[in-house]
Parts: C-alpha cells; sequence; structure tokens
C-alpha cells in the first residue's frame, strides 16, 4: 500500500486542481453576468436611487456643511434651490453641466432677508452676511447661447 499512496496523493491533488479550474470558469461566468447587472445599476443610479430626487424650490440638505446633488433641466426654465447656513462665513458654488460648454450659471443668490445678488457665472465664493435660508436661482444667459437643457451637477460647500 506505501508505494502507492504518492500515486493516490497525486490523483488526488490533480483532481482539486481540476475541480478548482472548472469551478473556477463557473463562478468567472457568473461573475460576469453578476458584473453587467452592477453595470446596469450603476453607481450613479445608486447614489440617484438612494437620494430624493431634487425638485424646483427644495431645499438642499447639506451634510458635514457640503452637498453634491445631480439635477436634470428643462430649456428656459428657472430653477430655485435652498441651502440653510447656520454658522458658515462663506459658500462656494459650482454647476457642472454635463455638456461642458452648456450655457447654464448662478443667476441670483437671495439672502434671508431677502436681499438678491448677481448674475455670477458658473462658480464663485461667496461671503454669507447671516444665518437663515437662502436660495439660489439657476438659469441661462440670455445674452449667449442657446437654452440649456440637460443634466448637471451642483456642488456646494459652506466654509
Amino acid at each position: 500500500m506505501k508505494k502507492y499512496n504518492p500515486i493516490i496523493i497525486l490523483t488526488i491533488a490533480i483532481s482539486a486542481i481540476i475541480i478548482y479550474c472548472i469551478t473556477r470558469n463557473k463562478s468567472l461566468i457568473i461573475g460576469d453576468s453578476v458584473q453587467k447587472e452592477i453595470k446596469k445599476d450603476s453607481s450613479i443610479k445608486e447614489v440617484a436611487l438612494a437620494l430624493p430626487k431634487i425638485m424646483n424650490n427644495s431645499e438642499l440638505k447639506l451634510i458635514q456643511g457640503k452637498g453634491k446633488f445631480e439635477i436634470e433641466k428643462v430649456a428656459k426654465e428657472q430653477q430655485t434651490f435652498s441651502f440653510r447656513n447656520d454658522s458658515s462665513s462663506s459658500v462656494f458654488i459650482k454647476i457642472i453641466p454635463q455638456n461642458k460648454l452648456g450655457n447654464i450659471r448662478i443667476n441670483q443668490l437671495i439672502s434671508p432677508n431677502n436681499e438678491k445678488d448677481g448674475p455670477f457665472g458658473q462658480e464663485i465664493n461667496y461671503d454669507l452676511t447671516e444665518k437663515g435660508l437662502y436660495q439660489i436661482r439657476i438659469g441661462e444667459s440670455l445674452m449667449q447661447g442657446d437654452p440649456f437643457e440637460g443634466k448637471y451637477t451642483l456642488k456646494l460647500q459652506l466654509k
């Protein structure tokens, strides 16, 4: 029996390797289909599903003074969003259109006491002089290009 032990061990090892390779190939095939399903639910879509849809005239919820929002805009529509300032001295706001040449900008910033300032470009660093609810109006520049329609990202950071 002793002279058959190496043959038995070698046979078991080779069988284990063959089973591993067969199983691995099957798991790769299964893994591929799972990856395709994950690609269908991309991280952007997962974020969109996880966050409530940002509607016009809604308050933006900032987490630790920061927020990033995916928003869709219809042509010739002016959108208004608000954010709350409790203790910050300034805010950084940036609009990133999906089409980099999109005609979209920050039209106005309205303070809690209803003072209006603007127009601005796609990016501003603005001093906040009081606490309360600020409003951001976003739309096209009437002096340049075609009306913007599509998706854009709105980033806010209180400083």
